[in-house]
């Protein structure tokens, strides 16, 4: 099975600080001690890779991921259109600067404030499971 995040996902992820709903991105530091984030950075690149923008390139999430890749993904609440929806995801992490003009174009106006110079580094996450429920669609679960 492939991953799809167009449509109602499309709908949670992308813009959904704006929406009062950022999106939380679970992940393990260096120290091996789990971290929350919400992420108003978070946005849909493609069918199956999210987008989020680490402000620092050599501490904190852009730093933890080199050594654990593994990152989860989770959002509840209003979607662009109207409804609420549950979404959670799986998947591996990267910082890829070849992509920091894509990632920081996408960002909402408020997100590239706090790094006005893009000093950060994209970050891209393969996503390898997705599972969620709306009203409108019922439940779903995806994986590669």
């Amino acid at each position: 099975m492939a991953i799809d995040l167009s449509g109602d996902p499309t709908k949670a992820i992308d813009k959904a600080y704006e929406r009062g709903h950022p999106v939380a991105l679970a992940y393990v530091d260096e120290q091996g001690k789990p971290c929350l984030s919400l992420r108003g950075s978070a946005q849909v690149l493609n069918a199956d890779q999210v987008g989020l923008w680490a402000r620092k390139t050599d501490e904190g999430l852009a730093k933890a991921i080199r050594a654990n890749p593994q990152v989860s993904l989770l959002f509840f609440g209003e979607i662009e259109g109207g409804g609420k929806m549950l979404l959670t995801g799986q998947g591996r992490a990267h910082a890829d600067p070849a992509r920091n003009d894509e990632v920081y174009d996408g960002m909402i106006e408020n997100e590239r404030k706090f790094d006005a110079d893009k000093k950060g580094v994209a970050v891209i996450i393969d996503v390898d499971a997705l599972s969620g429920m709306s009203l409108a669609t019922g439940p779903f679960s995806q994986s590669r």
